[in-house]
């Protein structure tokens, strides 16, 4: 709707269905079944063959990507743990995109139905995004995803508290003793760092899919061309109806 030049990249070797045309596919190199069925791998082994695979060819991924450097990128990644827990994929990948001249944003995506369902789930998913954030040295935004799905009095009483990771709020007495001391002492070291936050999206409204993008623009330092000439105009204009001293 701004009118940016906008690309939809597909980096999930495993995808098997599509919502979009990528500009960019990772299975035009390879693929979840070409790794499972030439290495012998499960699915998860799998993946991680292929995003290595990725990395050990990153001339392929620059001829890819092409001339998209004055463009807006935006990359899906694949959301196993493993690639960030025990393989450092996707750091590599960042610091790839920073070295071909690209300003890069991740956005940490959380699931808001299971995140609300269950308290020992939400600061599960606060941990990886800490120590996500922790391994990767660039800007950072956490995104609860899915919020059209929550019931209207959750969205209207409960999701402030999760987004901003209000962990007194969370409901732990279902929890057997040692798991809730444990959940309890796990939520103390997110407070410590007081880093992780939420911004909640609700694709079926405009505001939230807007202020998101705003917030990705001011991370990124991004000011249209259209913007300024609208400015510039406005002062011109702004200039031309000033008296001058002698009128």
């Amino acid at each position: 709707m701004l009118g940016r030049t906008t690309h939809v990249c597909n980096f999930d070797p495993a995808a098997e269905v599509l919502q979009y045309e990528p500009s960019v596919d990772v299975r035009d190199l390879i693929s979840l079944d070409d790794a499972m069925e030439g290495k012998g791998l499960g699915p998860n082994g799998g993946l991680v063959f292929c995003m290595e695979y990725l990395m050990q060819n990153l001339p392929w991924l620059s001829d890819a990507l092409g001339d998209y450097m004055d463009d807006f990128v935006m990359i899906d990644m694949p959301g196993q743990v493993e690639l960030l827990s025990h393989f450092p994929v996707v750091p590599t990948f960042v610091d790839f995109l920073k070295q071909e001249g690209y300003n890069v944003v991740v956005l940490f995506l959380l699931d808001a139905l299971s995140a609300t369902a269950d308290a020992g789930k939400f600061v599960s998913g606060c941990l990886f995004s800490l120590s996500s954030m922790v391994s990767m040295d660039c800007p950072f935004v956490n995104v609860l995803t899915k919020c059209d799905l929550l019931p209207a009095t959750m969205k209207e009483h409960d999701l402030e508290h999760y987004c901003m990771c209000d962990f007194d709020f969370l409901k732990l007495g279902h929890l057997p003793g040692k798991w809730k001391a444990m959940t309890r002492a796990l939520s103390s070291v997110i407070d410590d760092f007081q880093l992780v936050a939420f911004r909640p999206m609700d694709i079926n409204e405009v505001d939230y899919i807007t202020n998101l993008a705003g917030l990705i623009d001011d991370t990124l330092q991004v000011v249209d061309d259209a913007e300024v000439r609208d400015r510039d105009m406005d002062e011109e204009a702004t200039q031309g109806l000033m008296p001058r001293g002698d009128d």
